[in-house]
């Protein structure tokens, strides 16, 4: 049989930084641009349905919370925006918050 090299793609590479939480109503976002604030993300994220508001963090301009009504309403939101270009140079990271 041919040797299993070829299935090393996938989710095989997880990114240390940023662990995967198990499904959860709010995403966490990071790698932001500096001019994000809360009208932009709110524009962005509140073609999805169960949207309920943008949380910045203070003194953090690189992060950003979106809470949902449900974990299954964020992560179509998440799917659907994942690497997102706010600017041309940051492709926004979204992962689900921690309990």
């Amino acid at each position: 049989g041919a040797p299993n090299a070829a299935n090393t793609q996938g989710n095989s590479t997880p990114n240390p930084q940023v662990p995967d939480y198990p499904p959860n109503y709010i995403l966490f976002l990071n790698n932001l641009p500096e001019e994000t604030n809360e009208m932009m993300l709110s524009m962005l994220f509140n073609q999805f349905p169960g949207f309920k508001e943008v949380r910045l963090v203070p003194g953090r301009h690189d992060i950003a919370f979106v809470e949902f009504e449900n974990d299954g309403q964020a992560g179509a939101a998440r799917d659907a925006l994942q690497g997102f270009k706010i600017t041309p140079s940051h492709a926004m990271k979204i992962t689900y918050a921690k309990k």
